[in-house]
């Protein structure tokens, strides 16, 4: 864990500086922004480009067809003009008019027809009939006037334009008008202009570059175009608009409007608006090109503009990111010296009044309460440290921290009942050695008290093995009392049985001891039990519980020992009552048997030979006596070895008990 906090600790170095991450951000997201704006306004200007100039063309349209129709109201009035000149006033003609009348209203015809012909550069003007017929004209002037036209000028019955503008394969503008004589039309004075008074006007709608304007009649025909070969060649609106048919039915049908289109693969932008008093429409055409021009350069201009403002927009968004960033370099530098643990070093305060400034001092403020909760836990753990749990935390902690206080609250308590259960257990000790060693020191005795008793009874076994050889020898005398003596020997086998009840009896008392004996042994058991605790209980408490620790295992070895040497106790005494008693008893029996036996000796004479073979079987009988008792004897000694180790044992146990209650003395505790 520490190998992992120091490598994460090395390599905190800045990779990136906030700098550069918020210059490269804004500076990214301001391109996209001005890309994306970019094709928002190219696409938006095309549109609203496209719509300006169509909106713009339908008044040019209107105003241009006004233009043309105000010329050919300037033709119409002097047809007008001709009509009604005093000179064209028609005479009686006929039954009841005379040959010089006639006459003369044909020179006046004449003489006003040339006239006309030589202002207002007619190709010609003629004087027709009703029925369509030439009464009177210039040269060049047509025989007989078209149905359609004739019909035309008979169902208006006033001025009359003719649809087509090709005259006898000329151009020119065909007009009519009726002569009228008392309210009544007489005649059709019908006049053809030269094209170029139609075609100055439309040569002067220049619009754009390439645009230009040109007249379609009702029937869609071209009737006037700056390249006259269209008009002779009876060039169609369909063909001029690559079969744009919805333009063709709003021109012809006359109405006004704009609308786009493409001929030759090149966009064009078109207006249309009818001539009124003549059956044909102006059509201004502009390339779409001539206008993209001046958007391109306007977008240009934009993009120019957007960049200058961007590169102005950068040095203020750097402006602000080091404005941004210095003071969370040095809000980072002082995290990373606190992380490796600088409490001392001063937080740079910022005044900026917004978040930086409440960072700032929000770090403050935490690395002081930092500086002051370790503070507080130092005063405690040395308190702890120099034995008083009677301290406590003297600082207010906030929020999340409060769990350091409770920590600390909860460690002391521990400590304290810790430390309490160990002086509990420490007097409990004290006064189990004290008891254990009373107990060692009487074991002590009883041991030394059964050796003497077994040194007493070898000494007696001995002393009765000389008198058994006594025996031998005055086997031949007791012959005579073999058969007493085989009496006696019954009764000795009678208190034989006797000597093993006393020897159950015997075992009881044993029993009795090895109680005893086991109660030691569980004394030590809780003596152990007790050393353990301790040993965890000095654990938990750390370094400061290191001494107590030793001192309760020492305890625990101590009473391990004591268990094993009360054992040992338990075994040596119960053999070594049973042997002794059993000595003893038999002992004495054998005594008064042989007591018998000597008083009877001269009446089992006859029997002295199974006497001699009797008391040979007590001779060997007595031998392993004997060594069973020396046997009993070393035993004896052991346990007296043991007991003196036991009582030093405990003597020891006190001692730590006592050393044990000195250290817990040591701590100051809390009340309740």
């Amino acid at each position: 864990m520490g190998t992992k906090q120091s490598g994460f600790l090395s390599g905190r170095k800045v990779r990136r500086s906030l700098n550069g991450r918020i210059l490269r951000n804004t500076t990214l997201n301001i391109l996209i922004l001005v890309a994306v704006c970019c094709v928002i306004m190219a696409l938006s200007m095309q549109s609203l480009a496209n719509s300006i100039l169509l909106d713009s063309l339908q008044p040019m349209a209107r105003q241009s067809a006004k233009t043309v129709e105000a010329n050919i109201h300037m033709l119409a009035d002097r047809m007008m003009m001709l009509a009604g000149d005093s000179r064209m006033n028609i005479v009686a003609i006929g039954e009841k008019a005379s040959a010089s009348d006639g006459e003369t209203a044909e020179n006046n015809w004449a003489a006003v027809l040339t006239e006309a012909a030589e202002i207002y550069e007619f190709h010609t003007i003629a004087l027709y009939d009703l029925n369509g017929s030439l009464v009177q004209g210039i040269d060049g002037a047509p025989e007989r006037l078209e149905d359609s036209f004739l019909a035309l000028l008979q169902e208006t019955d006033n001025l009359t334009t003719h649809a087509s503008t090709i005259f006898e394969d000329k151009l020119g503008i065909t007009m009519g008008m009726p002569v009228k004589e008392d309210g009544e039309t007489a005649y059709y004075l019908v006049g053809v202009y030269k094209y170029d008074a139609l075609n100055d006007v439309l040569s002067s709608i220049n619009i754009g570059k390439n645009g230009m304007a040109y007249m379609v009649n009702r029937d869609g025909i071209v009737t006037g175009h700056p390249d006259q070969s269209k008009i002779k060649s009876d060039s169609t609106l369909l063909q001029l608009s690559d079969g744009n048919e919805e333009a063709i039915k709003s021109v012809t049908t006359g109405e006004t409007g704009a609308t786009e289109y493409a001929i030759d693969g090149q966009q064009m932008l078109v207006a249309f608006s009818p001539i009124r008093g003549t059956q044909w429409a102006l059509v201004i055409q502009v390339p779409k090109s001539d206008y993209n021009n001046l958007i391109n350069g306007a977008m240009i201009v934009a993009g120019v503009c957007t960049l200058v403002v961007l590169l102005l927009s950068i040095l203020v968004i750097l402006r602000m990111a080091r404005s941004i960033s210095k003071p969370v370099k040095n809000v980072t530098s002082r995290m990373i010296s606190l992380s490796d643990g600088d409490l001392h070093t001063e937080v740079i305060n910022i005044r900026s009044g917004d978040e930086l400034e409440i960072m700032t001092r929000t770090l403050a403020d935490t690395v002081g309460s930092v500086n002051r909760y370790i503070s507080d836990i130092h005063q405690v753990l040395s308190g702890v440290a120099d034995g008083n749990l009677q301290i406590g935390p003297q600082v207010e902690y906030k929020g999340d921290f409060t769990l350091i206080r409770n920590s600390l609250g909860t460690i002391l308590r521990s400590m304290n009942e810790t430390i309490t259960g160990f002086r509990a257990a420490a007097t409990r000790l004290s006064s189990m050695a004290e008891e254990l060693s009373g107990q060692s020191g009487q074991l002590h005795q009883a041991s030394l008290e059964q050796n003497q008793a077994t040194e007493a009874l070898v000494d007696e076994v001995g002393h009765v093995k000389e008198q058994l050889a006594c025996v031998i020898k005055s086997s031949d005398q007791t012959h005579a009392m073999t058969g007493e003596i085989t009496r006696k020997v019954q009764e000795a086998n009678s208190q034989m049985a006797a000597l093993s009840n006393a020897m159950d009896d015997i075992s009881s008392n044993a029993q009795e001891i090895t109680s005893i004996a086991k109660a030691i042994d569980n004394i030590a058991f809780q003596t152990n039990i007790l050393a353990l605790n301790a040993s965890v209980e000095a654990a938990r408490a750390g370094s400061a519980g290191a001494g107590f620790a030793v001192v309760a295992e020492e305890v625990k070895e101590l009473a391990g020992k004591s268990a094993q040497a009360a054992q040992s106790a338990v075994e040596i005494v119960s053999n070594t009552r049973a042997v002794i008693q059993t000595g003893v008893e038999l002992n004495a029996s054998t005594a008064e048997s042989l007591q018998a036996i000597f008083g009877v000796s001269t009446e089992i004479r006859e029997m002295s030979d199974q006497l001699v073979a009797a008391v040979h079987g007590q001779e060997d009988a007595l031998n392993s006596i004997e060594e069973r008792i020396e046997t009993i004897s070393a035993i004896a000694d052991r346990n007296l070895q043991n007991a003196g180790g036991t009582n030093q044992s405990s003597v020891r146990l006190a001692q730590e008990a006592e050393e044990l209650q000195a250290q817990v003395r040591k701590f100051a505790l809390k009340e309740g």
